[in-house]
C-alpha cells in the first residue's frame, strides 16, 4: 500500500529530485534565463519518473519566470523606463507559454486518467 506523503514531506522530496537551485528564490529578477539550451540534453540521474518530472517542473519554472518578466516591463513601463513594444512581446510570449503549459498539462491529465480506465 502506498504511504500518504504529507506536505512537509514533499517539499524535502522535492528538494532531494530538483536540488536547492530550484527550491530557493531567485537573486534578481530579470530576463527569463533557461537552464537549458537548445540541443543540449538534460543529464538524467534517477528513474524515468522522476526525470520526467523534474523535467515538468523546470518547464513550469521557465513559465513563472517569464511571468515574473512580463510583469517587471509592465511596471518598468509604467514608469517609462520601457518601449510598449517590449512590453507587447514579454506579454505575448508570457501568454503563449502559459496556454502551452495549460495544454499540456490537460493532455497528461487525460492521459493519465485513460490509462487508469484500462482493464488488464
Amino acid at each position: 500500500m502506498a504511504e500518504a506523503i504529507g506536505p512537509i514531506e514533499a517539499e524535502v522530496r522535492l528538494a532531494q529530485l530538483l536540488g536547492d537551485d530550484f527550491v530557493s528564490e531567485p537573486s534578481q529578477i530579470g530576463a527569463p534565463s533557461n537552464n537549458i539550451s537548445a540541443g543540449q540534453r538534460v543529464e538524467l540521474t534517477g528513474s524515468p519518473f522522476e526525470d520526467i518530472l523534474s523535467s515538468a517542473i523546470e518547464a513550469l519554472n521557465g513559465v513563472s519566470r517569464q511571468e515574473m518578466y512580463a510583469d517587471q516591463m509592465v511596471n518598468s513601463y509604467l514608469r517609462g523606463e520601457a518601449e510598449l513594444h517590449e512590453v507587447m512581446v514579454a506579454q505575448s510570449k508570457m501568454s503563449i507559454m502559459v496556454q502551452l503549459a495549460v495544454t499540456t498539462v490537460n493532455s497528461a491529465v487525460s492521459t493519465f486518467k485513460e490509462i487508469t480506465q484500462m482493464q488488464i
